[in-house]
């Protein structure tokens, strides 16, 4: 990857870490509902995993398309359509585990907290 690309992966980075904490900053602070206030702790942790696994399946999901692409683009070359279609399938292998571990710990929290 040349310097520029990894300046704009890092820029993106920044600004999509970035993005929930202006738009609340914009609304004069945290709601109520979003868990960060809440004394509740499994509540707090299940909304902070949910977070970062909703990042991890938006990645996944742009890898899909990327793979996709590359796909598209190989043009018959053998090489360039083996390696897409080894994007594709770990993009939704990535999928399958990002769906299951959200469902794993949604039910691990609600187990131990009783709710």
């Amino acid at each position: 990857m040349n310097s520029m690309s990894k300046w704009f992966m890092r820029a993106a980075a920044v600004a999509t870490a970035a993005a929930p904490s202006i738009a609340l900053a914009q609304l004069g602070g945290a709601p109520a509902g979003l868990g960060v206030s809440d004394s509740d702790l499994p509540t707090a942790i299940v909304n902070i995993i949910n977070v970062f696994l909703l990042l991890a399946g938006l990645v996944a999901a742009i890898v899909l398309i990327l793979g996709g692409i590359q796909y598209i683009t190989s043009r018959g070359d053998e090489d360039a359509t083996e390696k897409a279609k080894n994007t594709i399938l770990y993009a939704v292998i990535g999928l399958i585990v990002i769906g299951l571990s959200a469902a794993i710990v949604n039910f691990v929290i609600s187990a131990i907290s009783g709710a």
